[in-house]
């Protein structure tokens, strides 16, 4: 005598991926990390590899771009060079010579062109002067 069952299991069958936000996945090894958004000071872009920084101290080698990191993370990070991005949280103060110093000790260059722009938003936005 066989059985035959009527219903499907979808749960079963097909495991549906949700997509977490502010969120990114690191490989590492044979370990994987999740890092939130909020654990992260600041990002540094080389070609199509990120070194993501976090509030650790730790640094992270990823091998998607900062475009394509700041679309994942969606989190309101502010775009000051070419090759940084920081997480405007743990930006602790802004230093006269065109830095920016971040809550785990890091300085970072603002670019000549995005002064104007990332001072309006800190200022404004992050650190209350306005």
């Amino acid at each position: 005598m066989t059985t035959t069952i009527n219903h499907t299991f979808p749960s079963a069958v097909r495991r549906t991926r949700k997509k977490r936000r502010n969120v990114i996945t690191v490989h590492m090894a044979t370990r994987v990390f999740y890092l939130e958004a909020h654990e992260i000071t600041h990002m540094r872009g080389e070609g199509n590899y990120t070194y993501v920084h976090t509030t650790l101290g730790k640094k992270y080698l990823i091998s998607k771009t900062m475009k394509t990191l700041q679309k994942i993370l969606d989190a309101g990070y502010l775009r000051i060079h070419k090759s940084f991005m920081i997480n405007p949280d743990h930006v602790v103060s802004r230093l006269a010579c065109g830095k920016v110093l971040m809550s785990c000790g890091a300085q970072i260059l603002i670019a000549r062109r995005r002064i104007r722009e990332t001072d309006q938003n800190l200022t404004t936005e992050y650190l209350g002067a306005g």
